[in-house]
């Protein structure tokens, strides 16, 4: 186990945790704004491994989301390094698997991870990197502190950045 929150235990994605991701990963519904798009169990594999490297590198990465009540797979939340117009920001980026949309595991997850930004890896802001149309992910955001700072172009895709001091 990572960290834990009232309902969620966040914890490091390993090897076995590939047909969990793929319930997330490989939906195109969930993956609908996603930059990189759906994931085949290659590139989920892919996956894992970035995510193991990323701990070991940064600290961060993405986490493993299961609901406490019933060790049930969420999904992911976690943090990314990226440059977005020749500036270095961490972002945070969360997908959860469809069963679990819509009941505040996006907002509880996203505030632990904020919260673990500030206090574990100093951090003192983090960003968000979302397609306006993504109307779940704003609501997200909104819910948790983040500002609208601007619009841009990321990866070829047209994205809203947001922000929140820590």
């Amino acid at each position: 186990m990572f960290f834990e929150t009232e309902q969620l235990v966040i914890s490091k994605i390993s090897n076995d945790d590939s047909e969990r991701l793929a319930t997330v990963l490989s939906n195109p519904d969930v993956m609908k704004y996603s930059t990189v798009g759906v994931h085949t169990e290659k590139q989920i594999l892919a996956y894992i491994a970035n995510c193991q490297q990323q701990y070991l590198t940064n600290g961060y990465g993405h986490w493993a989301v299961y609901r406490k009540e019933d060790n049930a797979f969420v999904g992911v939340c976690g943090l990314n390094y990226h440059q977005v117009d020749n500036e270095d920001v961490i972002h945070i980026n969360y997908r959860l698997a469809s069963d679990y949309q819509d009941k505040g595991y996006a907002v509880e997850s996203t505030l632990a991870v904020l919260a673990f930004a500030k206090k574990v890896l100093g951090l003192e802001s983090v960003s968000a990197l979302i397609e306006s149309d993504n109307v779940s992910s704003v609501k997200v955001v909104n819910r948790t502190g983040f500002v609208f700072a601007k619009a841009t172009n990321f990866r070829g895709f047209n994205v809203d950045v947001y922000q929140v001091s820590l």
